[in-house]
């Protein structure tokens, strides 16, 4: 990887497939070699990528975008999909000229970045999956008490902020107050619909990419906190074990969110598989 200068963030908007405006940002080193493309899970926008990001543009230019209806980005016209946010994807890559990218996505994101690799195996020089398996339903199989918690934060005034508190560790949440103050001030500060979210929930929940992970030609990297509440690590396991060259690894005292409670450990794991 050559070196550069450091790009200061600029951002901008793609068309989408259906018709949403999708904006995004770009920034870090210039002439880095292959852009890292970051794809968000369910909630937030691109700000809460935080100090994980900021530390990939140390080493990456970096592109991010809000995914439809959430951040800066129109909600899209039609039913979404996981496939069908893979495309978004794609239209910003076109946007930006970006023939080749690696790419990184978490949870829903993880589940775009699956087909990404799928759909377009000429585009994805590296693929990182964190947090997401194969089917959608998977992040279900947590227990009944679980999923009604999870259900419940659809009902409340603040949806977004009821998620942040559920996908993140108990001992994140207890332990790291001052982090867990930033984090809600940054979702509050530009909330998502419900109706997105609700959209963008039943596109995670109907994922089912199962049949076609061998498809995928990019080396990739799956990544999963020892203390996601939402997935069990067999089913990471199952997902390295089914795309042909993957390799698993377990984040240390992280729930769901990695790149919320160790941003620093999930960039550096992600920063040296992208470079080596």
């Amino acid at each position: 990887m050559s070196g550069g200068e450091m790009e200061r963030r600029v951002g901008g908007v793609a068309r989408g497939r259906f018709g949403a405006g999708i904006a995004y940002e770009v920034g870090g080193l210039e002439h880095a070699g292959n852009p890292v493309l970051l794809i968000r899970p369910l909630g937030g926008s691109m700000a809460l990528w935080g100090r994980f990001r900021e530390q990939l543009e140390q080493q990456f230019r970096v592109i991010a975008f809000d995914l439809p209806g959430t951040g800066r980005s129109s909600q899209a016209r039609n039913c979404m999909s996981t496939r069908s946010l893979a495309r978004d994807a794609l239209r910003v890559l076109d946007e930006l000229d970006v023939d080749l990218v690696h790419v990184f996505g978490i949870s829903l994101g993880g589940m775009v970045a699956t087909w990404l690799g799928i759909l377009a195996p000429t585009r994805v020089a590296r693929l990182c999956i964190a947090s997401a398996p194969a089917r959608g339903l998977d992040l279900w199989d947590a227990g009944l008490g679980r999923e009604l918690r999870l259900a419940a934060c659809f009902a409340r005034r603040e949806v977004e902020v009821c998620l942040v508190h559920r996908v993140l560790s108990h001992e994140f949440r207890t332990q790291q107050r001052e982090a867990m103050l930033e984090i809600e001030a940054i979702v509050r500060r530009d909330p998502t619909s419900r109706v997105a979210l609700l959209r963008l929930a039943a596109a995670g929940i109907s994922h089912d990419a199962s049949a076609e992970l061998d498809q995928i030609r990019a080396t990739t990297l799956v990544l999963v906190g020892d203390h996601d509440a939402l997935l069990r690590p067999a089913h990471l396991r199952a997902l390295a074990r089914a795309i042909p060259n993957a390799r698993f690894e377990l984040v240390p005292d992280s729930g769901h969110d990695i790149t919320l409670e160790q941003p620093r450990d999930t960039a550096t794991r992600v920063a040296r598989f992208l470079s080596s």
